[in-house]
């Protein structure tokens, strides 16, 4: 049936040269609309998950999970003896709550190895919840091989809350989280993040300080006599005579300066992401966000919505091939035994007809 289906969609698609490859899963919905021109990228995420989030914050002030895991670290993990930091661990498990996930990674980052891989195995077992924690843990960890370590764990199809992890990381403000998180949607293919990424490969930092924060001069100096001194002697008198002087040029403050982030691991991947996807290189568009936002509304988002079409068709195909299955394909109904012959009359011998009286 396959195979069949496959051959009917060749046929539909013999002409029409530009139709696009259906994809293998469902397009995300905000790769079918063009970013608006104003006001902020869309979140990827429902309300609702940004909702749970909320909540879970809230729920780890109130049971202090932060206090409750700093204890279990002083008390297990100072010590290099194998049955204490064993037991531990063994206690870091019981944590089964997703609002004590995000408090644990920061009170856990500086511990070592061991401790640091147990607790991933531990959130590779909580569900979607802890496959968010495993993408924070790829995203924010300050150890490059620990990251590493987090990705691995990360199961495909990628989960919705990982989904959400990477969205929020991608508007942070920190340029190393950011960059990561691009990484993150590269090596998981999120495609749904093409949008905040393109948005966020540069970035302008408004430089603090007080007063100017440099000066140039530019000019020169005239000498002259500002003014005289009188000197008196003995029978003779004299002036000494005050030098001023006159600058003559421009002198440039500087109050204030931005200074431009290129986020170039992040651009790579929007890159290579965009390009594989779209089957044309996108590496011509640069750093130009502009560029970016008229190629998404004006030829990838019609690509994708062409893709939609083709998937809906090939759904339809599908549905009608499964309604005119005919009844060859069903196996055949066990053959029907013979009726019985019904025994014959008392002392009338077997195979002799009755006779008429």
């Amino acid at each position: 049936m396959t195979l069949l289906c496959a051959m009917l969609v060749l046929g539909m698609l013999a002409g029409d040269p530009v139709a696009p490859t259906p994809p293998a899963s469902p397009i995300p919905e905000n790769l079918l609309k063009p970013i608006p021109s104003t006001g902020g990228v869309p979140a990827i995420t429902s309300a609702s998950d940004r909702l749970e989030q909320g909540l879970e914050q809230a729920r780890a002030e109130q049971r202090d999970y932060p206090r409750q895991l700093q204890q279990l670290a002083d008390r297990y993990f100072r010590t290099a003896r194998d049955e204490e930091r064993a037991r531990g661990i063994a206690a870091l498990r019981t944590f089964t709550d997703p609002a004590s996930f995000r408090p644990m990674l920061e009170t856990m980052e500086r511990e070592q190895p061991d401790v640091k891989l147990a607790m991933l195995d531990h959130f590779s077992e909580q569900g979607e919840a802890g496959q968010a924690a495993i993408a924070l843990a790829a995203i924010r960890d300050r150890d490059k091989a620990f990251r590493h370590q987090a990705t691995t764990r990360l199961r495909r199809p990628v989960a919705d809350s990982v989904v959400r992890v990477v969205d929020d990381s991608l508007r942070d403000t920190k340029h190393e989280v950011v960059n990561n998180a691009g990484l993150l949607a590269g090596n998981l293919n999120i495609l749904s993040a093409i949008p905040p990424m393109i948005f966020a490969q540069v970035a302008d930092d408004q430089v603090q300080g007080q007063g100017d924060l440099a000066w140039i001069a530019i000019g020169t100096t005239k000498t002259y006599v500002a003014n005289v001194v009188p000197i008196v002697g003995d029978n003779s008198g004299a002036f000494a005579p005050v030098i001023g002087a006159i600058y003559e040029g421009v002198l440039l403050r500087v109050q204030d300066a931005v200074a431009y982030s290129y986020r170039t691991d992040l651009h790579e991947q929007l890159v290579a992401m965009t390009t594989a996807d779209f089957g044309e290189s996108t590496e011509h568009l640069g750093y130009d966000m502009r560029e970016w936002w008229v190629w998404f509304n004006t030829r990838y988002v019609p690509f994708k919505q062409r893709q939609a079409e083709e998937l809906a068709r090939l759904a339809e195909v599908e549905r009608q091939l499964k309604e005119q299955r005919p009844a060859a394909d069903e196996p055949p109904p066990p053959p029907e035994s013979p009726v019985p012959a019904p025994p014959p009359a008392p002392g009338v011998p077997a195979g002799d007809s009755k006779r008429d009286s």
